[in-house]
């Protein structure tokens, strides 16, 4: 590797190695070879068996969503007793539109499986039967129908890897699949069986969950983790004895470079810790800052790093670096937006220290100003840094391990130490880890290539074995994170079910992930500022790269150093799948330094100063323009109290959505001629500066350099006025920024659980009604016909859920008694509404005697949206809103102009009064969406455990008008919903809740429901054991259209 990497310089004199070159060798082989064999070695993978029933007590049936929903195996006893009293005796799905049972003899020639009219609701098992004959469903094909045998028998049916097997009564039962070995397990969600009671004789079930991605390195395994660790510590230390000279003059550097810091510690340098403390709690939410703590908060429970919401909670490896980072953390001080925010903070001063560093390496000999350099860098930083520094996604980290390629690249280019060539490799092999877009942390090396070249030629053929096998056994370093944890067969698999599952995106619709980038209401200013003033700067260093002039010195190698390393970093992010994602901030690190250079020396050279002006002026005036056109809009929840525009409007239109952009007054900052008004003011400056101090060394940037410097300084100055101005404006009401406050203030992290308040019973109920409720149409009460999807307390219900009902319905309730003082601040009504009916529901307020009461006002109720046919919404009308108190309240229903399928359920009005959403919480399981479990921190978070998607008390959703991309991921079939099947056995109870209020109108919050069973949940025996896996086994793939019925969702071309 010395021969290779040597300096080019013939002055120096090679320093003979202490090593032989044939040991370096043999370790770098060792390493290599043990770092393939690790993800091949053997894994210690938990094995989950249910039975059922549950105990000796009576039997039950029971909630049981498995996720993935197919078990690996499926082992069922059905009694001919329990078949002859009829009935489905066994079921894994609701019941749903399964064929009816054959009355008739079928030859089993003729026997063939009948198709399922809905193979999404019927992918699971029914056993049944009528009159004497039993009936074999599986996944919606009928695989048995045949008499029952005389005498005590048994059906019993075996389902697994190898397919379907039956007996009765012992013997064999020939099936209409034939030989069956392509029949997978059923589809599971419930166990039920019509044989219940005390005495019952019911069937029994034995199934083993897929829980495939559960395991531990196996003894082997741990053995080779330990070995591979040991071969590259002995490797680093022989090519640090080959290259002690060099070594100590990269250590030698290291203190020039900090006795150089020492020397220039700045002002900047306090300003960037003083911004970076408070940005902790002012910073805003991306998309993904609950996702990705919830796959490390859900590892806990798992056993591995899953993807947490769909694709069926398969394994996230390898690319789960920051993860594992995360999930100490919160297992160090739990799992609170500020406290998680910690992690990416100390990435991020880290990253700034590093670059400070770079810089004052690489622009050691520069002709500039020493004291403008932190400056230039605080700024590159905080354009970069603000929008995007603090998101709990794998990008800071991605950044910093950019920053360390880059420092190590520049340190054995200098320092002639080739040893840290590999540990860059390293480092970007780390990043790699982190998510595909870790690539760009190989930029700096992809660009270090072509110096790299002549050597290379130059050198035997036994120099570039040993290069070639140091880097590979340096890149190795990241197999024990990749794969510490999954071997390569969870890995293909896993892979195949993200390309299956997930609508992915190829590398060469690239052009995709630019529309994200330019679409006004997915990407703000803010992100938009960074990314399209670092491809500017890049456009324009690239033109001029060509040219040469008499400002070529360090300074301007360094800037054409930085723009073809972000030109490939940017090439690089390219092979991110999912491009409706920004992943662009991954590109930080060149890009800091890219921008910081250019505000030190103009992009393009000094030669042709006019022309090469005038293009790097038009071209920085599109990119500011095209910059600040993005709009004001930072969800989910950081959008609360923003200037510009209405940011609530639930009906916005073109013109209320322009003044989302940012502007001052009538003058938006999208405007070009803004922009040109800089440069013509920059241009004024030089000029009258030149003619009154010409000896003066003041700054006299160029109208190209001042555009970029004001609009970095405006995107700055920017954001933090906008995030320190939105608390202040929507102050008292909630923010991210005050809930962040106030939860370092008390000490208490525990984030929108201390916020949000619940509508729960007054102290004092209403009064019984004066009169009976009046019906119309086809609206009846609960007494004559029962209730839709009824729930506990709900008192009187009115609806037209019957099966003549043509969905026209009306009512009036008689007048209830609102009782002189009491704590309730207002009424609420559930309500139950399926296929949007157009029926209008109203509480109205009187006052007067009970004989005549007069109405003195009334408002409609409005549905809530995401809200289905299982869902019963607690809405509330305001009593304390009243102009005066009123004495008595009534619903009524008015029926609209159609008729149809559309149905309506109204509950008796009650009192309310706010109550703390604690009291809701305690003690109960909550499963909180992706979009908002980090404001969750303390609650009794839902996870997937050994195969199985426990059934929560409590959901949680985000809500933000964000629309159904973003809604009940976890259920979402197409996806692969890890709670998929959570909705098919219950109802929904949306409770009325509210954050404190104050300031502009903001968007809802979220949702709050409690869940209501079908059946009773959890009556099940769990056993786990262990046992030992291959790494290259893959087991049953579920990546297929017949696993859950679901077409291909990934890339296609």
């Amino acid at each position: 590797m010395t021969a290779v990497l040597r300096s080019a310089d013939p002055v120096e004199e090679p320093v003979p190695p202490r090593s032989r070159p044939s040991g370096v060798l043999v370790w770098a082989l060792v390493a290599v070879l043990l770092g393939l064999a690790v993800p091949l070695a053997p894994v210690t993978s938990d094995v989950t068996t249910v039975s059922w029933p549950a105990g000796t007590g009576p039997v039950r049936s029971t909630v049981l969503s498995l996720s993935p929903p197919r078990p690996a195996s499926f082992d069922a006893t059905v009694p001919c007793a329990a078949l002859r009293a009829g009935g489905d005796v066994l079921r894994t799905m609701p019941a749903g539109a399964v064929p009816k049972a054959l009355t008739e003899d079928v030859a089993p020639e003729d026997r063939r499986p009948t198709a399922h009219p809905d193979r999404v609701a019927a992918g699971g098992l029914v056993v049944s039967s009528v009159a004497g004959r039993v009936d074999v469903v599986v996944s919606g094909e009928r695989m048995l129908s045949t008499a029952l045998p005389p005498g005590n028998c048994a059906l019993a049916l075996h389902l697994g890897a190898d397919g379907l097997r039956a007996t009765l009564d012992g013997a064999a039962v020939p099936l209409a699949c034939g030989s069956c070995a392509d029949i997978a397990p059923p589809q599971v969600s419930e166990l039920s069986t019509s044989a219940e009671g005390p005495g019952a004789v019911a069937p029994q079930v034995t199934l083993q969950t897929d829980d495939r991605y559960a395991s531990t390195p196996g003894p082997l395994k741990t053995v080779l983790l330990g070995a591979h660790l040991l071969a590259l510590v002995v490797l680093f230390v022989l090519l640090a004895r080959d290259h002690g000279p060099a070594v100590r003059r990269w250590w030698q550097g290291r203190r020039h470079a900090w006795r150089v810091l020492r020397r220039h510690l700045s002002w900047a340098d306090a300003v960037v810790l003083v911004v970076s403390g408070a940005w902790v709690v002012l910073a805003p939410m991306n998309f993904d800052d609950s996702w990705y703590p919830l796959m490390a908060r859900d590892a806990g429970a798992s056993g591995y790093l899953g993807n947490a919401v769909y694709m069926f909670n398969v394994t996230e490896n390898p690319f789960v670096a920051s993860q594992y980072l995360m999930q100490v953390w919160g297992a160090l001080g739990g799992w609170s937006l500020v406290w998680l925010r910690l992690l990416p903070l100390a990435f991020g001063l880290l990253a700034y220290a590093l670059l400070r560093v770079y810089l004052a390496i690489a622009l050691r000999r520069a002709e500039v100003r020493r004291s403008y350099v932190p400056w230039a860098l605080l700024v590159g930083h905080l354009v970069w840094w603000l929008p995007f520094g603090l998101t709990l996604r794998p990008e800071p980290l991605i950044v910093l391990l950019s920053v360390v390629v880059l420092l190590l690249v520049e340190l054995a280019r200098l320092r002639t130490a080739p040893v840290l060539y590999a540990v860059a490799v390293a480092a970007a092999a780390l990043a790699l880890t982190c998510s595909p877009t870790g690539l760009v942390a190989w930029a700096p090396l992809l660009v270090e290539l072509p110096r790299w070249w002549p050597r290379i030629r130059a050198s035997t053929t036994a120099e570039r074995l040993v290069a070639l096998a140091v880097l590979a056994a340096a890149a190795s370093v990241a197999v024990p994170v990749a794969f510490a944890d999954t071997s390569l067969g969870d890995f293909l698999e896993a892979s195949a079910v993200h390309s299956y599952y997930y609508n992915t995106v190829p590398w060469y619709d690239e052009l995709t992930h630019y529309q994200t980038l330019l679409s006004p209401g997915r990407t703000s200013w803010g992100g938009r500022g960074p990314i399209l003033l670092t491809l500017g700067v890049t456009v324009l260093v690239a033109a001029g790269s060509a040219r040469r002039g008499p400002d070529d010195d360090d300074l301007r190698r360094l800037l054409l150093h930085s723009a073809a390393t972000s030109a490939v970093a940017f090439a690089l992010v390219a092979a991110s799948p999912t491009k409706w994602v920004l992943h662009f901030p991954a590109v930080g690190a060149a890009g800091t330094v890219l921008l910081a250079v250019a505000l030190l020396r103009a992009p393009l050279p000094g030669t042709e100063r006019a022309l090469a002006t005038a293009v790097g002026l038009a071209v920085l005036v599109v990119v500011t323009s095209v910059t600040f056109a993005g709009w004001n809009v930072w969800t989910p929840y950081s959008d609360r109290g923003q200037p510009f525009g209405a940011h609530a409007d639930p009906a916005p239109t073109p013109l209320s959505q322009n003044l989302l952009a940012p502007h001052l007054g009538p003058v938006f900052l999208r405007n070009p001629l803004v922009w040109v008004a800089v440069a013509v003011l920059a241009a004024a400056w030089v000029a009258w500066s030149v003619r009154h101090w010409p000896d003066r060394r003041l700054p006299r940037p160029g109208p190209d350099r001042a555009v970029l410097a004001v609009a970095c300084g405006t995107l700055v100055v920017g954001m933090l006025g906008v995030f320190v101005l939105a608390p202040a404006t929507q102050y008292p009401g909630w923010t991210v920024a005050l809930g962040n406050t106030k939860d370092v203030l008390r000490g208490n992290l525990c984030g929108l659980q201390d916020e949000v308040t619940a509508l729960g019973p007054a102290s004092v109920p209403l009064g019984r009604p004066t009169g009976p409720a009046v019906l119309d149409g086809d609206m009846v009460d609960s007494t004559r016909f029962p209730s839709p999807h009824p729930v506990p307390d709900l008192g009187p219900v009115w609806h037209d859920a019957t099966p003549t009902s043509n969905g026209r319905a009306g009512l009036t309730t008689g007048w209830y008694p609102v009782p002189a003082g009491g704590d309730a601040t207002d009424v609420v009504v559930p309500v139950l509404l399926a296929d949007s009916p157009d029926e209008r529901v109203v509480v109205e307020f009187g006052r007067g005697p009970a004989g005549a009461v007069a109405v003195t006002g009334g408002r409609e109720i409005v549905p809530l949206p995401n809200a289905d046919g299982r869902t019963w919404q607690e809405r509330p009308v305001s009593l304390v809103d009243q102009p005066v108190r009123p004495e008595f309240v009534r619903v009524r229903v008015v029926p609209g102009p159609a008729v149809g399928e559309d149905r309506i359920a109204v509950a008796a009005p009650r009192l309310a009064v706010p109550r703390p959403i604690t009291e809701v919480l305690a003690g109960r399981s909550v499963l909180v969406d992706q979009m908002s479990t980090v404001l969750w921190p303390c609650v009794d978070q839902a996870a997937v455990a050994h195969g199985i998607a426990p059934p929560p008390d409590v959901r949680i959703h985000a809500d933000e008008d964000l629309g159904q991309s973003y809604w009940g991921l976890q259920d979402k079939l197409e996806r692969g919903g890890a709670w998929r099947f959570d909705d098919a056995n219950s109802t929904y109870v949306r409770l009325a809740t509210a954050v404190q209020p104050g300031g502009p109108r903001t968007k809802p919050w979220g949702r709050v429901d409690l869940v209501v069973r079908d059946r009773p949940v959890g009556l099940v025996d769990v056993a786990t054991t262990t046992r030992s896996t291959p790494g290259w086994e893959r087991g049953p793939t579920i990546a297929t259209e017949d696993y859950a019925d679901v077409d291909y969702q990934g890339a296609v071309g």
